[in-house]
């Protein structure tokens, strides 16, 4: 594990910020936009990694939409 967590960058992001309020409410939007109905929970990953610019590591494919207009997403296979 102490490996990895070399290898990863974390970061602090505040839901009061206004970038990731925007964001949230961009991607929440193009979303429906697209057919597709967020979790809340997802949402906020998304703009996070928006605002951030980092790349989004899932093993689902709930984020498929947003790539790459809106983040970079790389799927894992489970």
């Amino acid at each position: 594990m102490r490996f990895y967590l070399t290898k990863v960058t974390l970061v602090s992001v505040s839901p009061d910020v206004p970038n990731l309020l925007r964001a949230y409410g961009i991607i929440d939007a193009a979303s429906k936009t697209m057919g597709f109905t967020m979790g809340k929970n997802d949402l906020w990953i998304a703009a996070t990694a928006h605002v951030t610019g980092a790349a989004l590591l899932t093993t689902d494919r709930d984020f498929d939409h947003l790539d790459p207009d809106y983040l970079t997403r790389e799927w894992i296979a489970p």
